[in-house]
Formats: C-alpha cells, structure tokens, sequence
C-alpha cells in the first residue's frame, strides 16, 4: 500500500504529532508498505525534498504566500494521486488540503487523524461543527484519545494506542533516584498546568520541609513570567527550554510531572511515578479518562500534587507498587499495534468504497454524469 501522510510540521521539528507521524510511519514501513510524508516548510533553508530513514520527505513552502504553496501543490498533484492512502493530521490541515487540492483528490482515500484538541474549555461551538464537518468529508477519522469524542461530540472509526519508541524492553534500566525530585516536560502554557507544580514545590520545600527540585524541559509563553515567579518563590526550580528527546531526562529524577499523552507513557516505561495536575475539566478527562489513567495520580490544585508527592515519598512500597503496574501497561505499547490498527481501518473503508463503486458501475449509473441534452425531446 502507498500511504502519503500531510502533516503542518514534520523532521526535524519536534512535537507531539511529528513524533507520532514519524513512529507510526517508520511502523508501516517495516509492514512492508511505502510511505511519504508532506510538510510545511516552517522556515527559509529547509529542503524540499530528502529521504530519512527510508521515508521520503517533501515541503511546500508553508512560510511563503498562499499563492506560492498553491502554485506547488499543483506542481506536485501527483504525490497524491499516486498514494492509495492519504492520512491527515488534524482539522486545519484537513480544510488547507482541502482548499489546495479537494477538487482533484477523491475522498474515498482521505482520511483524517485528530491528535488533540485546542485544549479551550469551554470548547466552543465552532469547533464542535467544524469538527462534524471535517467527519463528513473523510473515509475514515482516528482519534488520539477517547476525550476527544466526548468534547467534540464526534465518534472516530478508531482510537487506538500510541506506541513507546524506544520500546520499554529496548530501554536500559536506571535505578529510581532519591525522591527529592521532579521533571517536567511539555509546553509552559496555562493548560498545561505548569504553573501548579511549581506551586506544589513551592509547598514541599515550605509546608513539608522537603529538600525538593524540579527540572523543567520545555518553553511557551509563559517562560519569563514563570521564571519570575519562580525567583519571587527562591524555589529550586531549573528551566532548561526546549531540548532534543527531553523524554530522556525522566530518567534524572524520582517523579514525572507531565499532562502530555506520550510523556506520560515515556515516563510510565522508564519506571518513573506520574503526577498530572489538570486545570479544567477538559484536561481532567484528557488525563483521567484514558486507558493509562489508571496508573497515575492525578489532582486539580498545587497543593494537591504536593500532598500526593508527600504521601509517596513516606510510603515507598505504595509508589512502587503504582510504578510497577505502569510498566506493565508500558510494555504493551507497540507501534506495530498502533500500525496495524490503522492499516485495518484504511483496508476497511477502501474495500467498501471499492464495491460501492463497483456497484454502481454493475447497475450502469451516471451518478455524477452531465445528462446529453440532444437526446431530450423537446
């Protein structure tokens, strides 16, 4: 099968859909299938076309004109006409190739990923029909997360796990340190919650005399103001900005506070204890309503993480037996299962559009057909 992912951004940009596109493809190819991805070209001097890993990569100039990209696109119809499967990344990406390309590519072979959501709550309502819009206009729809079908009131063909690359067995195996410390990872937004671990190390060093640090990996936003608080606080806290495969450095402390879905699990298989602080009642559901949920400790308030990190550093043997569970759920996540999940749902929905089609063209229709008016009596 020849499958064309479009994606906003892709290698070597880094995020949580470039991880997921590139381990999901990687996946299929060692399937034995062919597999491209396009991308935006965020910036001046990325190349327009390069293999890696035996993907090939191509990029329109996303940071040009619309003009531009259009001009390109039709340039390169052809990578899309050839693909039997399309896979899009997210609604916005779906209306952009829509608006470049949607009269000239089938939909029976598009097929639509949502990796997430804007993360607004109240979600609005715009998103709701945008998001049954989208639904419409694809064979197919696969969600990252069972919260999604619950806020934008969409079903999804699938929703299947992520994979862990590396695997947890491929991993080496690092000894728990002393629980006096935490890493972060993700984006310094305010749904994040990042302002409320701060706040909970705040608590630990002050109401709990603990001796406690947290190393943050990651920017946004809120960088400098976090950075001033944190200095008004004279808490141990280090911001490291954004690092290459900051999963790994899970591995340098006891405790994992994260909220993403692959940092979790990437915390998960390196034996570390999540605490996930949610802000609303989305991103509650987006941590507590998944199938990793079960083996993380969860709360809405500083002092509640402080008070979890407090109780596990006094029961030692209740952590372990919580970061053990994780690991064996961890274990189970392949991305060859995440591949296979997908492949099903696209063999699935091509074979119904097939005999569809065949169907019609069994019972001589013209669906679609401009009728001969010369044979109209008059």
């Amino acid at each position: 099968m020849k499958i064309l992912f479009f994606v906003h951004r892709y290698w070597p940009s880094v995020g949580g859909v470039e991880k997921y596109v590139e381990q999901l493809s990687l996946s299929l190819q060692e399937l034995g299938h062919s597999v491209r991805v396009v991308a935006g070209a965020t910036e001046d001097g990325q190349p327009v076309h390069e293999v890696r890993d035996g993907i090939e990569i191509f990029r329109f100039p996303a940071y040009r004109s619309p003009i531009r990209c259009r001009w390109w696109f039709v340039r390169h119809q052809h990578l899309f006409g050839d693909a039997d499967v399309i896979s899009v990344s997210n609604t916005h990406m779906l209306e952009y190739f829509t608006r470049m390309l949607g009269p000239v590519v089938s939909r029976r072979k598009v097929f639509l990923i949502r990796h997430g959501m804007a993360c607004i709550h109240p979600v609005p309502e715009s998103h709701i029909k945008r998001a049954r819009r989208s639904s419409k206009g694809v064979a197919g729809v696969a969600h990252d997360g069972l919260f999604i079908e619950n806020w934008l009131k969409v079903s999804p063909d699938i929703c299947p796990n992520q994979g862990l690359s590396p695997s947890v067995d491929d991993l080496v195996s690092c000894p728990e340190p002393a629980p006096t410390s935490a890493v972060y990872v993700g984006r310094l937004e305010p749904d994040t919650g990042i302002r409320m671990y701060i706040d909970a190390v705040h608590q630990l060093v002050t109401k709990y005399q603990r001796p406690f640090h947290l190393d943050v990996y990651g920017d946004g936003s809120l960088r400098e103001s976090l950075t001033a608080h944190v200095e008004a606080l004279g808490i141990p806290v280090g911001f490291h900005g954004r690092v290459p495969h900051a999963q790994e450095r899970f591995k340098d402390a006891c405790f994992a506070f994260v909220d993403g879905r692959m940092a979790i699990q990437e915390a998960m298989g390196r034996r570390r204890l999540v605490c996930a602080g949610y802000v609303d009642p989305l991103k509650r559901d987006y941590i507590c309503g998944e199938s990793f949920s079960p083996y993380l400790l969860a709360t809405d308030t500083a002092d509640g993480i402080a008070q979890i990190v407090e109780d596990m550093i006094s029961n030692p043997l209740k952590r372990q037996l919580i970061v053990d569970r994780a690991y064996v759920y961890a274990r189970s996540l392949r991305w060859e299962i995440t591949a296979r999940s997908f492949l099903g749902m696209w063999e699935s929905k091509l074979a119904s559009a097939a005999m569809r089609t065949g169907w019609i063209r069994q019972k001589g229709l013209n669906i679609g057909k401009v009728p001969d008016r010369s044979r109209v009596r008059a």
